[in-house]
């Protein structure tokens, strides 16, 4: 059953996404992305110390190039798709977490590349994040079989090492299509904190950006947003329930999706956005496409809509047995890597309007 633990925690905060219709990856986007946090500074909160912030961070597009010129500078020789983790690891237990990684990825098909230190500066952050400042590292790792998908290995192995891996370790993203920088800092300080971010080579086609206000939750360098898909501002009235359905459903989601036992659906103490975010993943994985598992999850007020397209309620009809509203307020910005998108409540409270 859900831990009580956090049965009860809401978020509030500010989000978006930037990208370039037609166009292709560039700094700029970044740039803007992080302006943009700049300017949602009032949506986030300080600790009592001033200079710890309570979460803000960017979801992009891998920047291939810079990747892989980060790699070679490594002696790390990347394949044509690769899948690139970012993960926190826990400093007192740093070696066995990351051995363990190493090992759970040959035995779900995947072959290890290697590591690298992200280039961080931890005199920029507040007392109260350096006191539970993690070791960051990018880890790289290709399939070892080429017809096989990359990012349905990447996903068994990243829920393999929640379940295994000493308690702290945690990937803000795993994937061959994004990645996540975000922490315990304001938008001020997330580009002196990350040196990637202000390096004028680091590219990227899309942006979704985050400030996170705590209102009932513990900050942490985990629960910082965005999230591997999801950007979130608001709340999830319905989330007692929506936890308890995904895991009664747990048996058969985890034979659908082929994850080991001991493997949980939902992540255990995070906050709502979290859960959301992994409800949305385990749509993704079972082949709906981004637009569609978000309409499952949070559907319109459709039921005595005349305006509701006839398509779009046979759809909804259909999915109203077999998933449950996760209801708001809430606006969500999301992204699978190749789509990028945003979607209100089904009351359409947010701002986002």
């Amino acid at each position: 059953m859900p831990n009580p633990v956090y049965s009860r925690d809401h978020d509030a905060c500010g989000v978006g996404f930037v990208t370039h219709l037609g166009g292709g990856p560039s700094h700029e986007i970044v740039e803007r992305a992080l302006t943009a946090l700049l300017r949602l500074a009032h949506r986030g909160g300080l600790d009592a110390d001033g200079r710890s912030g309570d979460g803000a961070g960017l979801l992009m597009a891998i920047p291939d190039q810079f990747m892989r010129k980060c790699a070679q500078e490594l002696g790390i020789r990347l394949p044509e798709e690769f899948g690139l983790g970012m993960v926190l690891l826990p400093p007192q237990h740093e070696e066995v977490a990351a051995s363990l990684i190493e090992t759970l990825a040959e035995a779900n098909g995947l072959r290890f590349l290697g590591w690298r230190v992200v280039p961080s500066d931890s005199s920029i952050v507040g007392p109260r994040a350096l006191e539970t400042l993690p070791v960051m590292r990018q880890c790289f790792f290709s399939a070892t079989e080429e017809t096989q998908d990359l990012e349905t290995l990447l996903f068994r192995l990243r829920k393999q090492v929640e379940a295994e891996a000493p308690r702290g370790s945690y990937f803000c993203s795993l994937s061959s299509r994004t990645v996540v920088y975000k922490g315990l800092v304001t938008p001020e300080q997330l580009p002196a904190f990350y040196a990637d971010l202000a390096d004028p080579r680091f590219e990227t086609s899309f942006a979704l950006f985050h400030q996170r206000y705590s209102t009932n939750t513990q900050p942490s360098w985990a629960l910082a947003q965005p999230f591997r898909f999801v950007a979130h501002n608001g709340e999830i009235n319905t989330i007692s329930a929506n936890r308890r359905w995904v895991h009664a459903k747990q048996k058969n989601l985890k034979e659908c999706l082929q994850l080991p036992h001991g493997v949980h659906s939902l992540e255990e103490r995070v906050s709502d956005s979290a859960s959301f975010d992994n409800g949305l993943e385990l749509l993704l994985r079972r082949g709906y496409r981004p637009a569609s598992a978000m309409l499952a999850l949070v559907p319109p007020a459709w039921e005595t809509n005349p305006q509701i397209p006839t398509d779009l309620r046979r759809f909804l009809e259909a999915h109203a047995p077999m998933q449950e509203p996760w209801d708001g307020p809430a606006a969500m910005v999301f992204t699978d890597g190749c789509t990028v998108g945003a979607k209100l409540d089904r009351n359409g409270l947010r701002p986002m309007r």
